[in-house]
């Protein structure tokens, strides 16, 4: 057996007629129906809905509740113009009537059928959802098509077991798949759950594949084995789908890691869950967002409007939060989706859709002008997992989570790339920390160089550790181990790094000792301690005291390569000490001379969000942004300012009624040859100015006097202030 035959398997063939009353449905709607419902073709919504309807089956009167105009009405009220519909749920029950499935035992009506026929007619585009591993009624009537572990136990993720798809549970998969998408018309298709076991899947099945294909149960085998069923999967059900209903597009969860690749032809776009409170934190969307653009599909960006995360009955998001998260979806070129939980009864909650409505009548006001965008980087960087497929998960490793942080909070614009990423489209290449020295990524690295290119290195990339030697001469630099102290410090070397103060810093994380080669500047030395601290030798509470300066490099610069013997990333993520986010913005200055973007305050003001757009087909730049400007001043407490076609447009959440969904025409803000902010507040005029003056510093402003005017006009008027901006000033719009 071969890969190529492997993946062959998912093909299944089905009998024709899997729902023999089509009649009743389908082809009522075949009819009538063009196939892109809530968009134009080639284009995803922009106000989707995720509603989960993971429902028990101890719970009773299933949708007894629902109303289907009030369904349809909610969510007209609340602009929303797509959502996912639950055809099966984690429990394993189905919500419409089903000849091959099993249906929910007490769900009193067909509730998926009576959602479609309610929502597409009046143009809401309908995708169902259906939970691939999670499938707890399956685990409990097959047990044999369990994901298993190297001891047989059943694999689970708290009280969801996990089924295998390499078993013929994927045959049943595909035939309540066939069932669906032959008795419904729908917009699309969201697969949910497609995860391999990281350490492998020992069932029966696994264990006999991995011995056909000649694979052992080592790290990297199980990872090849692990992405074949993937794409077995991935492939058995997107030509389904393609098959039945051509224009449906389809999108299989929980894949969305770095090294997708291959993947893509499974997949119609590209959707990045990631609820900032329900585990996932405000940054993985930051660095998955910049590795998803650079892939040439359509993005969606999933948040939630719970409190914590999935199934947070009872809880809810604050507005600004979920403002703030859909218009940074945004000002990342994708389109926003906010998750919800339908109670079992099958009513919508009130309160919940009154708050996406608030979210998603800021983004209507936003369409137009973000059409077309696409992100402008500077910097491309390599993820530790592009090297080593055992961190393809979907957390972050450290160095990718430090990296993300501290590019994010300098307001630098990059991409996460792969091996397969075009450097010659980046003015800088960083290599991150651990970035081991595959031959292809070599060879990619010395011919960008050999172009012109920059480049910053960091820790253990690009050294081969069996042989302790640097794979790029062009780095100007010997490797001799470990740094010799555990606790180090940092010197800054005069005139390199006009950010940092002279001092000596601590190094939180261990580092490496190297020397120099003639022509290789040293930047910054070690500075050793009295002792490394152990039971026989220590001092006070934490690390021993700085004792002396040593000559030993730090930070060095050959050409146009950079190099840091220490993990800055990956200690900035665990650590989150300034001062090295302060070296890295000397050195990434060192590199770019005109960065896409310039100013907008200092390293310290790290919550401001600045990603740089570009419109397709035009050689203007707009600065498309989304800052969080946490508790800015007293009374304003969150601040979301926008950029788009030489126009920004701001929106508060302070509590002034009047400054709601205020909404105002380019003609009103722009002038002729400048750039027009607006920011919305609710402050005292000269507070207000003096927080733009501090937080935009170096904005070139054309004949201040006129400004001011201005200020203080818009302020009486609206409460809202315009400060208007030459193009040719920091904003480099270019």
């Amino acid at each position: 057996m071969n890969r190529r035959n492997f993946i062959a398997l998912g093909s299944v063939s089905l009998p024709a007629g899997l729902w023999p009353l089509e009649g009743r449905s389908l082809a009522r709607e075949r009819a009538s129906a063009n196939l892109h419902i809530g968009r134009p073709p080639g284009e995803m919504p922009y106000r989707q809905v995720h509603l989960d309807f993971h429902t028990s089956e101890l719970i009773p009167d299933v949708a007894a509740d629902f109303r289907a105009d009030e369904f349809l009405q909610t969510l007209q009220a609340a602009q929303v113009n797509s959502i996912n519909l639950f055809a099966k749920c984690h429990h394993g029950w189905a919500y419409y009537d089903t000849n091959v499935a099993h249906r929910h035992p007490h769900l009193q009506i067909d509730l998926l059928e009576q959602q479609i026929h309610a929502l597409r007619p009046a143009g809401i585009a309908v995708n169902y959802y259906y939970s691939l591993v999670w499938d707890n009624r399956s685990a409990h009537a097959k047990p044999e098509w369990r994901a298993r572990d190297r001891a047989g136990n059943g694999l689970q993720s708290g009280y969801w077991p996990w089924m295998c798809m390499n078993t013929p549970y994927l045959d049943q998969v595909v035939l309540e798949n066939s069932e669906i998408l032959e008795r419904f018309q729908v917009d699309g298709a969201w697969w949910d759950i497609l995860i391999q076991p990281p350490d492998g899947c020992f069932c029966s099945w696994c264990v006999e594949d991995r011995k056909k294909l000649d694979l052992s149960d080592s790290p990297k085998d199980i990872y090849r084995h692990n992405k074949l069923v993937a794409l077995k999967t991935e492939k058995a059900l997107f030509d389904l789908l393609k098959s039945k209903q051509p224009n449906a597009i389809g999108f299989f969860n929980s894949r969305l890691v770095v090294g997708i690749s291959d993947e893509l032809p499974f997949y119609t776009h590209l959707e990045i869950e990631s609820l900032p409170t329900g585990g996932w934190g405000y940054w993985p969307f930051e660095q998955r967002v910049r590795y998803c653009r650079t892939l040439g599909k359509e993005m969606v960006g999933m948040t939630g409007r719970f409190h914590k995360s999935w199934g947070d009955f009872g809880g809810f998001k604050p507005q600004a939060a979920l403002d703030f998260e859909c218009l940074n979806f945004l000002a990342n070129c994708a389109k926003a989706c906010i998750g919800d939980q339908l109670h079992p009864r099958g009513k919508l909650d009130p309160m919940t859709y009154q708050r996406i409505g608030a979210a998603y009548r800021k983004v209507v006001r936003q369409e137009e002008f973000v059409k077309g965008l696409r992100g402008v980087a500077d910097i491309g960087v390599i993820s530790t997992a592009a090297t080593d497929p055992v961190m393809t998960t979907q957390t972050l490793s450290p160095s990718d989570q430090g990296f993300t942080d501290m590019l994010v909070e300098l307001h630098q614009q990059f991409d996460v790339l792969d091996l397969n990423a075009n450097l010659s489209r980046y003015k800088l290449v960083i290599l991150p920390d651990e970035i081991r020295p595959v031959p292809s990524l070599v060879d990619k690295v010395q011919r960008y160089l050999a172009m012109g290119g920059s480049l910053l290195v960091t820790h253990k990339s690009m050294l081969d550790e069996g042989s302790n030697a640097f794979a790029l001469e062009e780095m100007g630099i010997s490797s001799t181990g470990s740094s010799k102290f555990k606790g180090e410090y940092i010197l800054p070397q005069a005139g390199y790094f006009p950010s940092v103060e002279q001092n000596a810093y601590y190094l939180y994380q261990i580092g490496l000792s190297i020397t120099a080669r003639a022509g290789t500047e040293i930047l910054a030395v070690y500075g050793h301690p009295y002792f490394d601290r152990s039971p026989e030798h220590w001092c006070s509470h934490a690390q021993t005291p700085f004792a002396h300066v040593t000559h030993e490099p730090v930070i060095t610069r050959r050409g146009k390569v950079l190099y840091c013997a220490n993990p800055f990333f990956r200690s900035y993520a665990l650590d989150g000490e300034l001062v090295q986010k302060l070296f890295m913005r000397d050195l990434i200055a060192m590199c770019l001379a005109q960065p896409a973007r310039r100013g907008g305050g200092t390293a310290e003001q790290g919550y401001c969000r600045n990603p740089v757009m570009k419109q397709a087909g035009s050689q203007r730049g707009r600065v498309d942004a989304a800052c969080n400007w946490r508790e800015l001043a007293e009374g304003m407490h969150f601040l979301t300012v926008r950029a788009f076609r030489r126009q920004l447009v701001g929106d508060a959440d302070c509590g002034d009624a009047p400054l709601e969904n205020r909404v105002f025409t380019p003609d009103q803000l722009e002038v002729p040859g400048l750039v027009s902010i607006a920011l919305v507040v609710n402050q005292d005029f000269s507070e207000a100015l003096e927080v733009v003056r501090h937080r935009l510093a170096g904005l070139v402003v054309d004949d201040s006097g006129v400004v001011e005017e201005e200020l203080k006009r818009h302020l009486r008027r609206f409460g809202v202030f315009v400060l208007q901006l030459l193009a040719a000033g920091s904003l480099a719009l270019s």
